[in-house]
């Protein structure tokens, strides 16, 4: 059966935002792929048509969302085809009604639902409408991407409304080369005793229990799969190809394995064809199995198992310890901090943030792809071992391996120090060799560069790397951005620039690429002692003290005219700016400070300078800072020496703050 079957995606866009969507792999790698269009769908069935295959199974995306679906529903109805639709039950009406007049024997909806709380109010409610509708026609499909799946809610689900009696189950597995929530392989048995238990709840209902794809005999309590009458039905042998043919007439091999490999479906061509040839380019990783023990499997030697889903062997192959083997360092902490909740559901802003990566366990990083994860564009992490310096001192690195091979975030890496310690030219292919073993291993999205002869390597050798011009190159002049353009991606501006509203716009109309700001970041403006304390801090030297205390302490009023904004004046800076960046892997190392700090700027809270973990030269305590002195820095001409302002407001503020004992 497997081998006669195809599933058509005729659009990917979908408006639900699961954790675990394997349908992101596809969005995000053949972002062009339009919704398809009638022609290249009556191409499709006639490839359907020709491999013997008498259902047209959609999918997206949310199939029901493409504006042509029930001429679609129709077309394949009258060239005697049965429909069968994958739907998140996002459907419109229309597109409901569709479904509705159809043949009955023709028809089949499988909902892929979420556990209660898990979705909205409106899912929900959608999804109550479709089954009350279409009755017997809805199989509920459910994705487990945790090790403690609670089932129940399907079987409630399937009496309430007159479903069909059997439920669709299927694991989360991980995409490729996108970060997605996924079950991890080690968590199998858990899951397979959970399944084993519900099993006999589902069956004392009536009810059966369908396996999708990548489930492994292994991972069910011994003896379950002959007591319970599922030796005989391919678990173990489902992750075969069913070829996924996008919208653009590209068929993939599944949607987690989008961007492995891909073929054309030409005219003439049939499914067994497409099939073989993508089987093949993915032969070698078959032999690998999702686990060490699947060489000597007995279920593999009995052709009882083909070793689980293709993708988490990928991710099995790119596990080896890459570690950054780096001097620990010590920890900043503050008492409170895990008192301080910020809104996490507050308003976010979707996709803006990079943030630093902090040694921390992964229910540290789960829990902020759970609250902020929408608003998260990446993390950041030092270049491994000694290749060159990331501008930063070294951080602990124990658990980086288990967070690179989770992939909840996009990754980039630090090539930062201020300077090279040798010349571009042997310097280069060391670093170009270390990313393009990075960008294989844990498919990371982009570099951060201070020499823009290195990036100019870099883009040479690995085009499809997202560079970034550092800080550290000091852009703050529309003629520094056009020297960078067509090199680098993106810049981040110098932290001289970043209180001139009227600089910031001219990098702005200057520069054809990104432009990333730094929030919390307390260097001085303009600081001379900035070149050696970088120095310092990115080539291995003992960990150094301020540089800039003698000023500091000698003219306190400065560090309120450091390069930070607070996140309640993030506005003042709106359309200047397509990226926001943290820093603080040093600084935000405590798991509840660096919480409190993302929250905020993500949700737009109250702060003051002291808590945004900025550095040696932040303010030291909680002076507030009004909105309208903060504005008048970013539009004053910058003439210190003979302006009063900045020191005015200090003395008032500092007079006024009763430090409360730690």
């Amino acid at each position: 059966m497997v081998g006669t079957m195809a599933n058509v995606s005729i659009t990917l866009d979908c408006e639900r935002g699961c954790p675990y969507c394997f349908a992101k792999q596809a969005r995000e790698h053949y972002p062009s792929a339009r919704p398809m269009t009638p022609e290249t769908f009556g191409r499709v069935l006639d490839c359907l048509s020709r491999s013997g295959i008498d259902q047209a199974r959609l999918l997206g995306g949310e199939p029901t969302a493409h504006p042509e679906f029930e001429t679609f529903v129709g077309t394949a109805l009258e060239r005697g085809f049965g429909v069968f639709v994958f739907t998140s039950g996002m459907m419109p009406e229309s597109s409901l009604r569709c479904l509705r007049d159809a043949p009955r024997e023709k028809i089949i909806a499988l909902i892929n639902v979420n556990a209660p709380g898990q979705q909205s109010e409106a899912e929900a409610a959608a999804q109550s409408l479709i089954c009350k509708t279409l009755g017997e026609r809805v199989t509920l499909g459910f994705n487990i991407h945790n090790r403690a799946p609670d089932l129940n809610f399907l079987l409630e689900q399937i009496d309430r409304y007159g479903l069909n009696r059997s439920i669709r189950l299927g694991l989360a597995h991980p995409c490729a080369s996108s970060a997605n929530r996924y079950l991890h392989p080690k968590r199998y048995p858990e899951v397979g005793l959970a399944i084993a238990e519900f099993n006999q709840r589902a069956a004392e209902a009536d009810v059966r229990i369908d396996f999708d794809c990548g489930f492994v005999p292994c991972m069910f309590p011994d003896g379950w799969l002959e007591s319970a009458g599922y030796v005989n039905t391919g678990i173990g042998k489902s992750c075969n190809i069913v070829p996924d043919i996008l919208p653009n007439s590209l068929a993939v091999p599944c949607y987690p394995l989008a961007s492995t490999c891909r073929t054309e479906v030409e005219d003439g061509a049939d499914v067994a064809t497409i099939r073989a040839e993508l089987t093949a380019e993915l032969a070698a990783y078959r032999r690998i199995g999702i686990y060490p023990e699947c060489a000597t499997c007995p279920w593999r030697a009995n052709d009882a198992c083909d070793g689980g889903c293709v993708s988490a062997s990928m991710k099995r192959l790119r596990s080896g310890d890459f570690s950054f083997a780096l001097p620990e360092a010590g920890s900043r902490t503050r008492p409170g901090w895990a008192a301080r909740k910020p809104d996490t559901d507050g308003p976010k802003r979707d996709g803006l943030w990079v943030i630093p990566y902090v040694d921390q366990d992964m229910g540290f990083w789960e829990d902020l792809a759970r609250d902020f994860g929408d608003s998260i564009k990446e993390v950041y992490l030092p270049l491994p071992g000694e290749v060159v310096g990331s501008g930063r001192p070294p951080q602990p690195s124990e658990r980086v391996s288990e967070f690179l091979q989770a992939r909840l975030f996009d990754v980039s890496v630090l090539v930062n120090p201020i300077t090279l310690q040798r010349p571009v030219e042997e310097t280069a292919p060391v670093v170009i060799d270390t990313l393009k073993r990075l960008a294989d291993e844990f498919r990371i999205t982009g570099v951060t560069v201070t020499n823009l002869s290195l990036a100019r390597r870099i883009r040479e050798q690995i085009p499809d790397l997202s560079i970034t011009a550092s800080v550290l190159m000091d852009i703050a002049d529309p003629l520094q951005a056009v020297m960078i353009d067509g090199v680098c991606d993106a810049l981040v501006p110098a932290s001289r620039v970043m209180r001139n509203l009227a600089g910031l716009r001219s990098l702005r109309d200057s520069f054809a690429g990104r432009i990333r700001l730094i929030v919390n970041e307390a260097c001085l403006p303009g600081c001379p002692l900035r070149v050696q304390h970088f120095h310092e801090m990115g080539d291995g030297f003992a960990r150094p003290e301020s540089l800039c205390s003698d000023i500091l302490a000698s003219k306190p009023w400065l560090r309120l005219t450091g390069a930070w904004v607070l996140p309640q004046h993030l506005r003042l800076y709106d359309g200047l700016y397509d990226e926001l960046k943290l820093v603080g892997r040093s600084t935000l190392r405590d798991p509840a400070m660096y919480r409190y700090v993302l929250g905020n700027y993500v949700t737009a809270g109250e702060m003051t300078p002291d808590e945004i973990g900025g550095g040696p030269a932040s303010p030291l305590e909680p002076y507030p800072i009004e909105e309208e002195f903060f504005a008048s820095t970013l539009n004053c001409d910058h003439k210190c020496n003979s302006c009063r302002v900045c020191r005015d407001y200090y003395d008032r503020v500092s007079d006024a703050v009763v430090v409360s004992p730690s």
